[in-house]
């Protein structure tokens, strides 16, 4: 047989020929078997608001066991040192979850808290694929970093007044292998731990939900006032870490809500990516789409999500949800500027489980994604969790005058992750 030097699938690699229906090729075989599942714990087969509560506990029973999480008493926290910042304090902590681990993370703490003029609200800050929690405390960082001044998630909460915490995701940043593209490791690391009986988010999570116990406990933290805020890759933990426990009492998603599975179904050109194995959670297809399910539990609490997503299927679940429980106002929902306009969405009566055949790019129109504007959103995050955590509208000029300032960055890489994670593309390219 001879093989094609660039051979890429097509809409007929997914079908049967034969007469009966049956397929004599395994993909077709195993995406159609997919194709065919109905989630035992769908959204949809929630009907009343009585109904929600039970619905909900059976998700984050189920939510656990698919994580594979296990069970660990909380661990030791240990302060290394702490630096001086305009209006904070920087302070180099690290955590050992298990035997022989060691997790760095970075609190910034504001002043006038330090001085004990007040307890303060609290949020985790989850990176994106590449970044490192330096990046997100606005400190120097040599990691990818397509928008450095937008991404410094934990330097914006700070400056508005929260105590904040800034975390690597595993195998990448100070917990990756130096002078290895992080992707390399990412993909190395995501299956040991399968081949341990462990997934990549589970991993994640445990730890999460270990700092989300360590800021309950802390003297200058006001517990009631906890939220969760991701970007990208880091947006899965903080759904899970938001749907398991009810002290996250928000959370602020920068990334667009993608059913994992609906990509999979559509795109025939799939795609290698080590942001999309991390996602993976054998199992998961079985129960419920995972991102827009799990988010519809998190209602009614109050949530951000500030890249949109696919309509149908997918945000129109999660509002329905939130009007289900008379909360619609806790649901601050966004695009991206290409599609604010709601003209210009197209494809609200597109069910993206029941398309094939489409490329990644058309994925991500379909979904209403401005890929080259994939950042933190500063300009939407700061006022929405002022205001909900404080009572008031972010006042502070400086400020204002910063996160305007951010919003027209210009983009520092064309693409961090394929450059890193790929390197041989860059090197196709440049020729």
């Amino acid at each position: 047989m001879t093989f094609k030097k660039e051979a890429k699938f097509s809409r007929e690699n997914f079908q049967s020929g034969r007469a009966d229906g049956r397929f004599d090729r395994s993909l077709g075989f195993i995406y159609d078997f997919l194709r065919r599942k109905e989630p035992a714990l769908s959204f949809d087969k929630v009907t009343t608001p009585e109904e929600f509560p039970a619905w909900r506990e059976k998700v984050r029973v189920k939510l656990r066991e698919l994580l594979r999480m296990r069970d660990h008493a909380q661990p030791e926290f240990v302060l290394l040192k702490d630096e001086k910042r305009e209006g904070y304090r920087l302070f180099h902590y690290e955590f050992y979850p298990e035997e022989n681990l060691a997790v760095p993370f970075l609190m910034l703490i504001p002043d006038d808290v330090l001085a004990g003029a007040r307890k303060a609200p609290a949020v985790i800050c989850n990176s994106g694929a590449g970044a490192s929690k330096e990046s997100l405390a606005g400190e120097p960082s040599t990691y990818p970093n397509r928008y450095p001044l937008r991404n410094r998630q934990a330097w914006w909460y700070v400056k508005a007044g929260f105590i904040s915490i800034a975390v690597d995701n595993p195998g990448t940043a100070s917990c990756s292998e130096p002078g290895i593209p992080y992707g390399l490791t990412q993909l190395r690391f995501y299956s040991l731990l399968l081949r341990s009986g462990r997934t990549y988010q589970g991993f994640i999570t445990e730890q999460r939900l270990m700092l989300l116990e360590f800021l309950k406990n802390h003297p200058l933290v006001d517990a009631e006032r906890l939220a969760c805020s991701g970007l990208s890759l880091g947006c899965g933990g903080v759904l899970y870490t938001t749907v398991l426990s009810d002290d996250v009492k928000a959370m602020i998603y920068n990334d667009f809500v993608c059913d994992g599975d609906a990509r999979i179904f559509s795109v025939t050109e799939f795609p290698a990516s080590p942001v999309m194995a991390a996602s993976f959670i054998p199992g998961a297809a079985d129960w419920f789409a995972i991102q827009p399910d799990l988010t519809a539990s998190v209602a009614p609490r109050p949530v951000l999500l500030a890249e949109g997503g696919a309509w149908k299927g997918n945000i129109e679940k999660i509002v329905r949800a939130y009007e289900l429980l008379g909360a619609r106002e806790n649901l601050s929902l966004h695009y991206y500027r290409k599609y604010s306009d709601p003209a210009s969405r197209q494809y609200d009566d597109v069910d993206l489980r029941n398309t094939t055949g489409l490329t990644p790019m058309d994925f991500l129109d379909h979904s209403y994604v401005d890929v080259s504007q994939h950042s933190f959103h500063p300009e939407l995050a700061i006022p929405w969790l002022t205001k909900l955590f404080f009572g008031k509208e972010c006042d502070n000029p400086g400020l204002l005058r910063e996160i305007n300032d951010s919003i027209h960055e210009k983009e520092h890489f064309f693409n961090a992750d394929d450059e890193e994670i790929f390197p041989e593309e860059k090197v196709k390219t440049s020729k």
